[in-house]
């Protein structure tokens, strides 16, 4: 066994991940930390790849003798996540009831109204020539439409926002923590009189499907609802939020790439690919041995913890040629920022098509925006972003949206 130092969820690793992943691939790409009760860290594109797709022997969900339960994190999450947290056959079930609601063809319909979001939020800054596109636009828009998605009442989109992005970054056990948690239970509480409404009158949108849906000919219980509906806001809002920031601060330090972009739109969907691959919103995920296997010549005993490192994978010199480089036309472009395997990113489409969107108007309407101030998030274990990013840029004119918030 080689043991290392290693744990996703520091600072250290926050502030030097992509040299951290490295140095594990090429030094002992399977290997053992003891942070965090122990685990099992894989670095390597065809080692995760591996793991991920042999659902059998690594679980999503494993329950343990004393009636807990190891998840999708390491340490495992105060709720479970459905369907991520699931294996087959019960995983095929929930996987089936989102699939048709999170298609190619219905990220092409919400494209209007992510535009529209997108428009109502950048007028709303405009005019000062000063922002925090985190706060104003990155996380907004994907908070926004996963609103819509969901069928809650759109007028508490900024509660919604801010909450799902300051309990991503806030370090439990802090004001900000705390404050953000209790606010959560009241955006869950929101939703349960939602829920309690289209029991009674149906609505086209994803809560009426999934109140009126049937597992094995039973309704789903409120419990599941919301660990469906959490994973939904969770999965969607600051991990894309996190890619849109990402790739602003990232241009504003290449002008010349940023230019290329803005003259021509029609790279920006290859560039997100690229964005995607090199920042890695979600650094990893989590799973648990069943049985005893052998990984990368490392033996793993059954219930053993395993972190699969997209973020490392990304980088492997074995996939990509110039793995370091930022390369917006890169083609083919075969990461794993959505993951591999049954649980693959529901919701990619929709992240594509949001962050193109975002960057294709800001490109247009603030093509000048210098970055004055950028805060990272001060651990990556969820989530790789940005706090904040202040910019400031030449004012302009609202155009008007459809929407009103």
């Amino acid at each position: 066994m080689t043991n290392v130092s290693f744990d996703h969820h520091s600072t250290e690793y926050a502030r030097d991940w992509r040299r951290i992943n490295a140095d594990l691939r090429e030094r002992c790409p399977v290997a053992h930390t003891d942070a965090h009760g122990g685990y099992w860290v894989v670095s390597r594109y065809a080692d995760v790849a591996e793991v991920v797709r042999d659902d059998e022997t690594f679980s999503s969900y494993h329950e343990l003798p004393d009636g807990s339960h190891n998840g999708a994190t390491i340490p495992v999450g105060p709720m479970r996540q459905v369907p991520i947290e699931m294996d087959p056959p019960e995983f095929f079930e929930y996987r089936k009831l989102l699939t048709g609601y999170f298609s190619p063809a219905e990220a092409r319909k919400w494209e209007p109204f992510v535009r529209e979001a997108t428009t109502y939020c950048i007028d709303s800054i405009i005019e000062s020539g000063r922002s925090d596109v985190i706060l104003d636009i990155a996380s907004p828009v994907p908070a926004i439409f996963t609103m819509a998605l969901l069928g809650l009442p759109l007028d508490g989109w900024r509660v919604f926002s801010d909450v799902t992005h300051s309990i991503i970054h806030s370090t439990p056990g802090t004001d900000e923590n705390n404050a953000a948690l209790a606010n959560l239970l009241t955006i869950l509480g929101q939703v349960n009189e939602v829920i309690a409404q289209r029991r009674a009158e149906p609505a086209d949108d994803l809560l009426s499907h999934l109140v009126h849906a049937r597992i094995n000919g039973e309704p789903l219980s409120d419990e599941r609802l919301i660990e469906i509906i959490t994973l939904v806001i969770f999965g969607g809002v600051d991990t894309t939020g996190s890619l849109i920031g990402n790739a602003l601060e990232w241009l504003y330090r290449n002008p010349e790439q940023r230019d290329l972009l803005r003259t021509d739109p029609e790279s920006i969907p290859k560039a997100v690919e690229e964005f995607l691959r090199y920042f890695s919103p979600i650094a990893g995920l989590g799973r648990t041995a069943t049985r005893s296997c052998t990984v990368g010549g490392e033996k793993i005993d059954a219930g053993e913890r395993v972190f699969v490192s997209w973020s490392s994978a990304n980088f492997d010199p074995e996939v990509f040629d110039d793995p370091d480089e930022m390369i917006l036309d890169r083609f083919p472009n075969k990461h794993q920022a959505f993951g591999l395997g049954i649980h693959r990113c529901l919701g990619s489409h929709f992240a594509r098509s949001e962050a193109r969107i975002v960057l294709e108007e800001v490109l247009r309407r603030m093509p000048d925006y210098v970055v004055t101030a950028a805060e990272p998030y001060p651990s990556i274990a969820v989530v790789n972003g940005f706090i904040g990013l202040q910019v400031t840029f030449t004012p302009g004119s609202p155009v008007g949206s459809e929407l009103k918030l």
